[in-house]
């Protein structure tokens, strides 16, 4: 899913699924939530970049990561 698959994978793959229905069963629930996501990705795609830390919040990640160290 991450990049496309050689034929030599791809034929790999079919062939696998052939005899066992229980990755042919995770790939099609993975294919569900990829186009779950995508589609709610498409629906609101600015919400990731208006999303911003307050400054009180900021200052307190700040303190617990120089405390940490």
């Amino acid at each position: 899913m991450e990049r496309r698959l050689t034929l030599r994978e791809r034929v790999k793959v079919k062939l696998h699924f052939w005899i066992c229905v229980w990755c042919q069963w995770y790939m099609e629930h993975l294919q569900v939530i990829r186009n779950a996501s995508r589609a709610q990705a498409a629906k609101a795609p600015d919400v990731m970049t208006s999303a911003s830390l307050s400054n009180e919040a900021r200052e307190r990640i700040r303190r617990r990561l120089t405390n940490q160290n």
